[in-house]
């Protein structure tokens, strides 16, 4: 018996102990979880605030972590803020940023480099004062043209036409095209671009077509197009800017184009804008009436008339609705009379939906390609691509 006790008292003996050594187990796991995270920090060194970084050039953003593997690192403008790296290892405490032409420029920017992936209870550390981002000062726009594989020019260089997209969007009630060229003028001034400018929009007549009209400017269609907005400015101080065609035909060239072609020609914000633009009829080729609404073409549910529109130019652009007034004709009294269209099937239907053509990026056999001429209803909100006189 007293073996037999003695037996069982050492048997719960191990088990306390082996419990004990448990609990010990998990409280120094414990206890190693809590010290890791109260251990873990981040802390940016550069840009810290007050710095100058060009345009155009790498600079060093730098940092002392611990208990971290991998940042991320955004920057802010304001309370906007976008990525600059991701996924990046945390312990050189160092990443090469290379500040490209398009970038924002200007004082009062910051940057946050936190844990990466970033979740509730990360550590995360910011520039503890802002620091501007300038435009380069070169000798030549060469330098910009080599680096991006695409044409860059000063701009004393010879008969340039300066083009921007606006800002705003619009409806296709413009108040008309007198209306469409006085919003490019005043969006000109809002952004500091001198001059007269136009809005490169055409009408319903032959003689407003968008081409048309920029003929009675006094450069008619001459002129070699640029982006408005400056990558870079020169020590001379004049301005290096984008080249979008050395005429009027290598300019409307890029709303044929395939995005990845465009991508390489076009700075990105120009390009992300290129897809919601109004434009009309833009010369002889361009459709005057019947045109159809991609949005609702092959949408089973939206009635045969409501996927045309008998004009493409949202009524010479005085119209912001989707139908035309009068539709859908309640009761039995005879409603107003609708213009008719003929589908491509020869199929005759009244065409009630309001409509304008517009530039737009599709799905083509070899991927994504720009057209000029795609129906959208007058409704729709989007932007003016606004030509120097």
């Amino acid at each position: 018996m007293n073996s037999s006790l003695l037996e069982k008292i050492t048997v719960e003996r191990s088990l306390i102990y082996i419990l004990i050594v448990a609990v010990l187990i998990v409280f120094i796991f414990m206890f190693y979880l809590l010290i890791s995270q109260l251990m873990k920090s981040v802390q940016v060194l550069a840009p810290n605030g007050g710095e100058e970084w060009e345009i155009g050039q790498t600079h060093q953003i730098t940092w002392k972590a611990r208990g971290i593997e991998k940042v991320g690192i955004v920057l802010f403008e304001g309370r906007e803020a976008s990525w600059i790296a991701k996924n990046v290892p945390a312990k050189p405490g160092k990443y090469d940023w290379k500040i490209y032409p398009g970038q924002e420029y200007g004082p009062g920017f910051w940057i946050a480099v936190f844990e990466y992936p970033w979740q509730k209870d990360n550590k995360i550390d910011y520039s503890n004062g802002t620091f501007a981002v300038v435009f380069s000062e070169l000798f030549s726009c060469n330098d910009l043209s080599i680096e991006k594989e695409w044409l860059y020019l000063p701009s004393d260089f010879p008969n340039l036409r300066r083009v921007f997209i606006t800002e705003d969007r619009f409806s296709g009630n413009l108040d008309g095209l007198e209306g469409a060229d006085q919003k490019c003028q005043q969006e000109a001034e809002e952004q500091g671009f001198d001059g007269k400018w136009q809005a490169f929009l055409g009408g319903d007549s032959d003689e407003d077509l968008a081409v048309e009209r920029l003929k009675r400017t006094p450069r008619k269609t001459d002129g070699v197009f640029i982006e408005a907005k400056p990558a870079a400015t020169l020590i001379r101080e004049a301005t290096c800017h984008r080249l979008l065609g050395k005429n009027l035909d290598g300019f409307l060239e890029k709303f044929s184009d395939s995005l990845i072609i465009n991508q390489e020609k076009l700075e990105e914000p120009f390009l992300e804008d290129m897809e919601n633009l109004w434009l009309g009829r833009i010369d002889e080729r361009s459709r005057k009436n019947c045109i159809s609404i991609f949005s609702v073409l092959s949408s089973r549910y939206t009635a045969l008339a409501e996927k045309y529109s008998f004009t493409a130019t949202c009524q010479n652009w005085t119209k912001g609705d989707k139908l035309v007034a009068g539709y859908p004709v309640i009761g039995e009294e005879p409603g107003p009379s609708f213009p008719s269209c003929y589908t491509p099937e020869g199929k005759l239907t009244d065409a009630v939906a309001l409509g304008g053509l517009s530039s737009a990026l599709i799905e083509g056999t070899e991927g994504k390609i720009f057209i000029s001429s795609q129906g959208k209803h007058c409704s729709t909100k989007q932007k003016l691509l606004c030509i120097e006189e």
